[in-house]
């Protein structure tokens, strides 16, 4: 059997373990949610689906911005399209069609193989490096029992603020120092550059305060709870098992946010935002493709890629 193959099966096991752990937990706790869906706002849901969706169209930018380190120009809405679509692709269980999807739809523009790669690397390692970094210093800045708690080093005050100052200038450094080497002579664009960072920043603020609208008002811990769901969101996209990172996010942010809640609401909290998240992907999926269609053609642009 392959590895492939076997990769396969565990993903569609964990899927039916999550469900089945999720089904049983709700009828063995059914009183206990319901006490806390009650608190939960309607209003604060409909913000956090305009949230969920806000992220998402600044997240199709970054896709335009990682085209552009490859000297392959699209508009927005193109890049909002592409993106939109193939995110549904992560969903499905074989892991890489969202990857699989993207790197087509950048072949059929023409797009050379080098290229897409360079591409999809890139705006990869921008994700998760964004994610890792607002995450962890998040939680440095405003919850140093929970840092202290997995690394005792962080224990110290003055350690865990130094770690938190040097943190994103050694971002910033380390993805310069890459995509000099990565892009090799090309002359890198510092304008682009900050903008890919600001989204980025943006973008994890945004989904971050988009779970914290699930919680009930008044429950306070904004950065504890944008530290959390950045770096579940990042641990959820490694996981090579886990279809969108299904049930490894949502435990990961009962696990890091046990310290102010109960494992049991962050986790019922957490379901919540993940079918808003999905719902929010299918919509602007949807829409963009009703309003813009699937550029699947060849661009005159693309020449220079080849």
């Amino acid at each position: 059997m392959t590895r492939r193959k076997i990769i396969d099966i565990l993903k569609w096991l964990w899927i039916v373990i999550v469900l089945l752990g999720a089904g049983w937990y709700f009828y063995r706790h059914f009183q206990e949610i319901s006490q806390y869906l009650g608190t939960i706002s309607i209003t604060r849901l409909i913000l956090c689906f305009l949230l969920l969706l806000t992220s998402k169209l600044v997240l199709s930018d970054i896709s335009r911005l990682s085209l552009k380190k490859i000297n392959y120009s699209i508009p927005y809405t193109e890049a909002m399209t592409i993106t939109a679509v193939t995110q549904l692709g992560k969903y499905l269980p074989g892991g890489i069609w969202h990857f699989a999807g993207k790197f087509g739809i950048y072949k059929v523009k023409g797009i050379s193989t080098k290229k897409t790669a360079q591409a999809m690397v890139i705006e990869n390692l921008w994700l998760l490096s964004s994610a890792g970094v607002v995450g962890a210093v998040a939680l440095l800045v405003s919850s140093k029992e929970v840092t202290c708690q997995y690394l005792r080093f962080l224990c110290a005050p003055v350690v865990a603020n130094t770690v938190a100052f040097i943190t994103p200038i050694l971002w910033v450094a380390g993805l310069l120092v890459f995509e000099f080497f990565f892009f090799g002579k090309q002359k890198s664009n510092l304008g682009e550059f900050v903008l890919a960072l600001a989204e980025l920043i943006f973008i994890w603020l945004i989904y971050g305060l988009s779970f914290w609208l699930i919680f009930p008002p008044n429950v306070g811990y904004l950065s504890q709870i944008i530290g959390a769901f950045s770096l579940s969101w990042l641990v959820g996209y490694v996981t090579v098992f886990a279809p969108g990172g299904i049930g490894v996010r949502e435990l990961l942010l009962a696990v890091l946010l046990s310290a102010f809640f109960k494992s049991g609401e962050v986790a019922i909290y957490a379901a919540i935002h993940r079918l808003l998240w999905v719902l929010a992907e299918v919509f602007l999926g949807g829409l963009s493709t009703l309003l813009f269609g699937i550029p699947v053609g060849v661009d005159d642009s693309a020449s220079a890629t080849r």
